[in-house]
């Protein structure tokens, strides 16, 4: 179902919105083996539930003309929780999703488990001229070749409020213009990648997926935006069999 309200126009009040996720991998091109087994491991998600509010109690607007390549201009956002009830056990969803990702993308042989926080430790690296925070783990097993580490996993939601149609009514000099509600999901996440007997860092980076519906947000968002995440954590990786 589409939210859409339609209000009368007063001002336009010069709102702008930038947004960035500051995506960052390093792929190693020299990382060509494919483990025989790999030990995925994760620390647990936060759901991070902000109170941020920067719409008006009704968001005015004024547009004369629809954005180039029929995009609409985002009015305001406001972060609201939007997790379905399958997804209240939140560790478990995520091993889950997780597992189900890897077991139709993996060319290797896995086992997936939560691990404590304390268990991890951090490194920097340079991405492009950045620095990057990449989890390192303090032990590993040699029961593995290869190590693959989830951490600082992050999942928000939040309402887009963008402009809709516009329609000028000269009787009152006025634009009365709609809105519509874009329900955005977003998950982030750390990784890296270790081969188990040099300890060498193979892979790593931070990523940010995100989708956005003008439809309720329901669980399968979630897991199409997990799913997203870990094929492009893999990808171009020996562990990816796409």
């Amino acid at each position: 179902m589409r939210f859409v309200k339609l209000f009368v126009v007063f001002a336009l009040l010069g709102l702008a919105f930038v947004g960035c996720s500051g995506s960052k991998q390093h792929k190693d091109a020299s990382w060509t083996a494919k483990p025989s087994n790999l030990q995925v491991v994760f620390t647990a998600p936060v759901v991070v539930d902000s109170t941020k509010d920067n719409c008006p109690m009704f968001p005015w607007y004024f547009t004369n003309a629809n954005v180039a390549g029929g995009a609409r201009t985002t009015i305001c956002e406001k972060d609201v929780l939007m997790l379905p009830g399958e997804m209240k056990k939140m560790s478990e969803w995520f091993l889950s999703n997780v597992d189900n990702t890897l077991k139709f993308n993996s060319s290797s042989h896995y086992k997936i488990s939560e691990i404590s926080k304390d268990l991890v430790s951090y490194s920097e690296k340079d991405v492009d001229g950045e620095k990057l925070r990449v989890p390192v783990l303090k032990s590993m097993s040699d029961s593995a070749d290869v190590y693959m580490v989830l951490d600082s996993i992050r999942l928000k939601s939040k309402i887009r409020v963008k402009e809709g149609a516009s329609t000028y009514m000269a009787s009152v000099d006025m634009n009365v213009g709609s809105t519509i509600n874009n329900n955005c999901v977003y998950i982030s996440a750390s990784y890296a990648f270790y081969d188990v007997k040099t300890a060498k860092p193979l892979d790593y980076g931070y990523l940010e997926e995100s989708q956005c519906s003008d439809q309720m947000v329901i669980e399968h968002d979630w897991v199409n935006v997990l799913r997203d995440l870990i094929l492009h954590m893999i990808d171009k990786t020996p562990v990816a069999q796409f």
